[in-house]
């Protein structure tokens, strides 16, 4: 066996000599040169191991196979598709509609016809009801009566204004009947714009018993049956009630979700995420995050964040439950495109500082080889190998920091 030379000199410095050892009943010759060996062995490979870790544990797997090297897990390398990105976080929320009216009536009266019901979806300024016009349309009917008379008033004063105009010019009339001929022109241009807003009024009311939906969506709730009495502007009895119903725009749909503040660190502005309704477990959606909460729940210690559902159908359901997850990267429409390669797991290589090359152990002739690996794409828990490593051979999956070039492998 090949010991260094300082080894050797200080294993030799610690020997007695022969003149301070105790006077005893001398052993045999043979059996003092045997204890000697042992205890020469022994400091021998006591202090290599102390001084070189790698070489004490083959020393000391030769002498008395006392010393074992760690136990690691081998991967084979293959080549596969690129893997899907992981979520990063995984929250439940509410799924919310941005665009959510309440529809009410601008008139009171008693309920004659209803056109829609829960769930139905309706279009913008599609009729939803119909309110008693009876008052409403005489109203109606009055205010043009007077606007008849205001105009045909009108036509007169302005006849009459034209005739004493003349009558004072030729000195025929005062000039008093002409200012009472203006006053009077005046006066009917004054009541024809006044009965024609009372009309414009009139037939505003008269149009607003027929209740309409204010945007296109999907009735989430309907309040009021045929013969129920509605008030307007705020006028409610025992028996009134002025809200119809509920529309949702169902094209603009976000998932609000509160995420833990020691979470929030994970998420940013338009992460990709994947949604899947609770209501439709089989179904998924892409989307993003679209708005963090500047502000957090103090009670709750939570942030809010919303997430943009892309592509919404009739199967989301507002005020319904769904699962978030938050992704590092968006997924591929077509995984099947994907190229093939080899990926190793990111507890397979130890990247170096400039990030485009790294080193792998790999395990041939039962021991580690320290590999150096050209590395390409990466996903949360995954490294692309564009060179250095070829499919079938067996590398460390793990502790690497544990290993060393020409360890033997332990499995």
């Amino acid at each position: 066996m090949n010991v260094p030379q300082d080894v050797r000199a200080q294993l030799q410095s610690l020997s007695i000599s022969k003149e301070q050892r105790p006077r005893t009943s001398a052993p045999s010759r043979g059996f003092r040169g045997f204890l000697l060996a042992l205890v020469f062995l022994g400091l021998a490979a006591g202090g290599v191991y102390f001084l070189r870790p790698d070489i004490g544990a083959r020393v000391g797997a030769a002498v008395g196979g006392s010393a074992q090297a760690p136990t690691v897990r081998l991967i084979q390398v293959s080549i596969g598709k690129e893997p899907q990105a992981q979520p990063v976080l995984t929250a439940t929320g509410k799924i919310v509609s941005d665009h959510r009216v309440a529809v009410a009536t601008k008139v009171s009266g008693q309920i004659m016809a209803l056109y829609f019901e829960q769930g139905d979806r309706v279009d913008q300024g599609q009729m939803l009801a119909s309110v008693e016009d009876v008052l409403y349309r005489a109203r109606r009917d009055e205010a043009t009566a007077r606007l008849k008379r205001s105009t045909a008033n009108l036509a007169f004063q302005k006849i009459n204004f034209e005739r004493v105009a003349g009558l004072v010019e030729s000195e025929s009339a005062p000039d008093i009947e002409y200012a009472d001929a203006q006053r009077a022109l005046d006066e009917a241009e004054a009541a024809l714009a006044a009965d024609r807003a009372v009309l414009d009024f009139a037939q505003k009311t008269l149009n607003d018993c027929e209740v309409v939906a204010p945007i296109a969506g999907v009735v989430l709730t309907r309040n009021v049956e045929v013969g129920d009495f509605v008030a307007a502007e705020g006028g409610r009895g025992a028996n009134a009630n002025a809200q119809f119903a509920i529309i949702a725009d169902m094209t603009k749909l976000r998932v609000e979700v509160d995420i833990s503040e020691m979470d929030i660190i994970r998420i940013r502005k338009d992460m990709p995420c994947t949604i899947v309704p609770d209501a439709y477990k089989d179904r998924q959606y892409n989307g993003h995050v679209m708005w963090l909460d500047p502000g957090a729940n103090y009670s709750k210690a939570t942030v809010q964040a919303k997430v943009r559902i892309e592509d919404p159908d009739d199967y989301l359901r507002v005020e319904g439950s769904a699962q978030v997850a938050f992704l590092s990267e968006p997924l591929r429409e077509d995984p099947s495109s994907s190229t093939m390669a080899i990926w190793i797991p990111r507890s397979a290589c130890i990247v170096d500082a400039s990030g485009e090359t790294g080193f792998v152990f790999l395990a041939e002739n039962g021991r580690f080889r320290k590999r150096t690996v050209q590395l390409g794409r990466r996903q949360i828990d995954q490294h692309e190998v564009t060179g250095g490593l070829t499919a079938g051979q067996s590398i460390a999956a793990e502790g690497l920091d544990r290993l060393s070039d020409g360890q033997p492998v332990t499995r």
